[in-house]
């Protein structure tokens, strides 16, 4: 019975592996920007009145209705221009496309727990829950990142997980918003943006 020599062996295992990474590229999504975490979670603090400590700031107190929500607003757009900008830049540098058939599967996985936080949101704004708004807003954000940590690293999910947990928490102690908030919006985007500068490298 003949066998491959050992230089076959090693030409193949290479083979699998080249195909493996074009397949995974191909199937999860991975053009994520640090620098948009970056400005994400600091655009979050300075909305948290940095988790509390300026208690005079609007974005700070549930209890000031619609000027609180309008600073959540303020953060809600800066943060998604620069994840849109940054992640633009990125792909071109990489010379790479940027609205893919995997970013729009992922955008998809997160359109449903979007679309059910801003209805969410509209209840609890109509009826004046304010202090439930907090909660809502990280349980629905972690589900989202669950649903995209299907096609994408998975690393996501436990930050899923974790903003979900975040969530719960600002429901049981609503008074701690500006913590909740800080803590998960501000701290893990900053997480996130490490962990992608430590594993891409942009």
């Amino acid at each position: 019975m003949l066998f491959p020599s050992p230089l076959a062996q090693d030409e193949a295992l290479r083979a699998l592996a080249e195909i493996r990474f074009v397949v995974d590229r191909t199937t999860r999504y991975s053009t994520f920007s640090a620098l948009s975490g970056f400005v994400a979670g600091g655009a979050a603090l300075l909305g948290s009145g940095v988790c509390g400590l300026l208690t005079d700031f609007v974005g700070a107190q549930p209890g000031r209705g619609m000027q609180f929500v309008g600073v959540w607003c303020a953060v809600l757009v800066v943060a998604a221009i620069a994840q849109i900008v940054l992640t633009a830049l990125k792909a071109r540098q990489r010379g790479a496309a940027v609205w893919t058939p995997i970013a729009r599967t992922a955008f998809a996985a997160l359109l449903g727990p979007g679309l059910a936080g801003m209805a969410g949101s509209a209840v609890l704004i109509h009826t004046q829950r304010w202090e439930l708004l907090p909660g809502l807003w990280l349980l629905f954000y972690g589900c989202g990142w669950w649903s995209v940590s299907f096609f994408a690293p998975l690393f996501l999910r436990v930050l899923g997980v974790v903003f979900m947990g975040l969530g719960l928490a600002a429901w049981l102690e609503p008074q701690s918003a500006p913590l909740w908030l800080g803590a998960g919006f501000g701290g893990l985007h900053l997480i996130f943006g490490g962990i992608v500068l430590a594993r891409y490298r942009q």
